[in-house]
């Protein structure tokens, strides 16, 4: 690659783009980059295919080795879900154990040494602020992200799937400021809740029970307001692998569908309505996979 000198016109578009560009491509990849981390396996909610579970017990160790804690505190009703799937993976040769924390054991020393001893952690469903709220900056979740770093797994369903991102939606919207904005149905800006949530997948934000429960509206109405996130809407019976690399994988029966608004024209203005042009989405049934960092699809029929 030739330089240009000085003086050249094509020296100042350099310039402008190393001043510009750069750090935005940096900022961007960085968002993506595959750090020395395990695995994520997010489940849009109803009945999780057989076929997710062998894959989450494979990437927890295998049958014999796999150590699984099953986490069910995000509902406030009977564990008999998490009960099932505590079964299901004993089936599958895991060794798995209920762990159901209470709020004065979430940061004791003695749990977050207890759950240093897992290869793998299941969120139950239930809410998702619920489970963010006991666990945010707790012992108990500092010790399940190490965990993850050395490689482990992570996943859950529903709201276990929900919480996994650093920005997550709550399911709440804001209530209207005027009664124009109590007339508002469909996509508009800044009328989603959205708070903080366990920041294990990056550089996106997840909303579950996509096609059974039509949330089109409330994941690209949260787009618009962070288009830095890609938006990941994922349906029941069908999971996302966020694998050791960056790359995410489809699994299950139905779709992810994946909404990218970070090249997107939005425009900024007073009203709640959106206006937005550009935002590419993407329609990926199991067997899919899409590089987040160089925005590709591949389709497992080539």
């Amino acid at each position: 690659m030739r330089i240009p000198s000085p003086g050249h016109p094509a020296w100042f578009l350099l310039i402008a783009w190393l001043i510009l560009g750069a750090p935005a491509v940096a900022q961007e990849s960085s968002l993506f980059a595959p750090d020395p981390v395990g695995s994520l396996i997010i489940v849009g909610g109803g009945d999780t295919p057989m076929t997710v579970q062998q894959r989450f017990v494979a990437l927890a160790g295998g049958p014999g080795q796999a150590r699984i804690a099953v986490l069910p505190m995000a509902s406030l009703k009977s564990d008999e879900e998490a009960r099932e799937v505590v079964d299901d993976l004993r089936r599958l040769g895991a060794e798995a154990q209920l762990v159901d924390l209470g709020p004065g054991e979430a940061n004791s020393d003695s749990t977050a040494r207890f759950l240093e001893g897992f290869s793998g952690y299941w969120f139950s469903g239930g809410d998702q602020s619920r489970l963010s709220g006991l666990l945010l900056g707790t012992k108990a979740l500092a010790s399940i992200e190490r965990r993850y770093k050395q490689g482990s797994v992570v996943g859950g369903t529903s709201a276990g799937a929900a919480v996994m991102t650093s920005l997550m939606l709550t399911g709440n919207w804001r209530k209207p400021r005027n009664p124009e904005e109590e007339e508002i149905v469909n996509i508009a800006r800044g009328m989603q809740e959205i708070s903080k949530g366990f920041g294990f997948f990056k550089g996106a934000i997840v909303d579950q029970h996509f096609m059974h429960r039509a949330r089109y509206n409330r994941l690209i109405s949260a787009v618009l307001d962070h288009p830095q996130l890609i938006g990941v809407g994922i349906d029941e019976e069908t999971a996302l692998l966020v694998r050791a690399d960056g790359t995410w994988e489809v699994l299950g029966n139905y779709y992810v569908k994946i909404f990218d608004a970070r090249r997107a024209r939005i425009v900024e203005d007073e009203g709640p309505m959106a206006r937005a042009s550009d935002i590419r989405m993407h329609v990926l049934p199991g067997g899919s996979t899409f590089d987040p960092k160089r925005r590709r699809v591949a389709f497992p029929d080539g």
